[in-house]
């Protein structure tokens, strides 16, 4: 018998990840089964892409048959699993490893002089257009955000009015690897830069008790640096950490997947990063209800 989903108090936050990101539907997964519907839903990148799903169309199952569907898809395969997800990097510490990985090899070294991506922004746009539908915020069931970076002004911005699939391609375009989204004047890329995972934006947004999702890799007990390249690889991973970690404060919940040792474009571990969510959320379950009390 399917539970009827009551209105919980809180806001969902929804970060970063790459492939890593998937464990997002098993958190859905477990909160719809136990009744517990978020307010709102404010994501970035990956967490744009599952937030802004559900937000449209309140389905965890619907959410993960459609992902599935475009991870299996031809084109998806050979520009994104077969693509990135076994390159040789330094630690497999990010996608800047990836991007190096390419450079090093020539791969893409003559494109990213002449362009600002190895995959044009509006190849993003098409594989999105598959999984969101091409409506404005206002029309989620779901109060819906998603947070992109400026690239010139070094700030984010938040999308919760206009065009979701801009917004959400805008809030995914990987910087290097996905050309930056020109929309309103602004040059856009990925959230992660300012928030990979947007607990400060969802807190400007709504006084609700916040429940974050981060799906970002912990360096505690990584390998050792070969070289230079790894050093300041190494370096920015351990910015982005410590951001994530202060951004985190705010959240009343905080859920940790045990993704961390995949890289971002693990599509093909779907399964395993769905599950990790289940197991984080069920562990989260008792702080959940506490908050709403």
């Amino acid at each position: 018998m399917t539970r009827k989903i009551r209105k919980g108090g809180f806001a969902l936050v929804l970060g970063g990840g790459g492939a890593r990101g998937l464990a997002h539907i098993g958190v859905l997964k477990v909160l719809e089964r136990e009744g517990l519907a978020p307010q709102m839903i404010v994501g970035t990148s990956m967490g744009a892409i599952v937030g802004g799903m559900y937000a449209q169309q309140p389905s965890a199952k619907g959410v993960e048959e459609r992902i599935k569907r475009m991870i299996q898809s031809r084109p998806f395969r050979r520009i994104v699993v077969d693509g990135f997800a076994h390159e040789s990097t330094p630690d497999n510490l990010g996608t800047t490893t990836v991007l190096y990985g390419r450079m090093k090899r020539g791969y893409g070294l003559l494109k990213s002089a002449w362009s600002t991506g190895i995959v044009d922004s509006a190849v993003l746009m098409d594989f999105l257009s598959h999984l969101l539908d091409d409506v404005r915020f206002e029309e989620c069931e779901i109060p819906f955000a998603a947070v992109a970076c400026d690239l010139y002004a070094g700030e984010e911005v938040i999308f919760k009015t206009g065009s979701m699939l801009k917004a959400v391609a805008a809030s995914s375009a990987i910087p290097g690897i996905v050309s930056p989204v020109s929309h309103n004047g602004r040059i856009l890329v990925d959230g992660a830069p300012t928030s990979t995972v947007p607990v400060h934006a969802a807190r400007s947004l709504t006084p609700l008790p916040l429940v974050a999702v981060t799906v970002t890799k912990n360096v505690a007990g990584s390998k050792p640096v070969r070289n230079a390249i790894d050093v300041m690889l190494r370096a920015g991973v351990i910015a982005r950490m410590q951001v994530t970690r202060h951004n985190l404060e705010e959240a009343a919940v905080v859920m940790w997947p045990k993704v961390g040792d995949y890289g971002w474009a693990d599509f093909s571990a779907c399964d395993q990063f769905i599950a990790e969510g289940e197991r984080a959320a069920k562990t989260a379950l008792r702080k959940i209800r506490a908050i709403l009390m």
